[in-house]
């Protein structure tokens, strides 16, 4: 394996440039400004290590997209790009610490 290849986690955020900083400004509101019950998602925990596990430790990344595109699917008025890529992005982190 070349380890000079950097792999590139997909993004849900805009690569437009004049709606690229609202993204980011949004996104780190729901990551570092909002508590739980502000945010426009609520994560089960429980259900996503079930959901997880019998995924059988398969790619992790396509994983939390498969996960992230379904939840919105099923909350379709909560949908924001920069929403998508903060519940991935937790969703991410929780299961590499587990």
């Amino acid at each position: 394996m070349n380890k000079n290849v950097t792999t590139q986690i997909p993004s849900f955020l805009t690569n437009e440039p004049e709606d690229l900083d609202y993204s980011i400004f949004q996104l780190n509101l729901y990551l570092n400004g909002y508590n739980e019950a502000y945010k426009p998602y609520k994560i089960d925990y429980h259900l996503l290590v079930i959901s997880y596990h019998l995924w059988e430790g398969r790619d992790l990344e396509e994983f939390c997209q498969k996960q992230t595109i379904c939840y919105f699917l099923m909350n379709p008025m909560n949908d924001s790009a920069e929403a998508r890529e903060a519940f991935c992005f937790e969703i991410r982190e929780f299961l590499l610490g587990i």
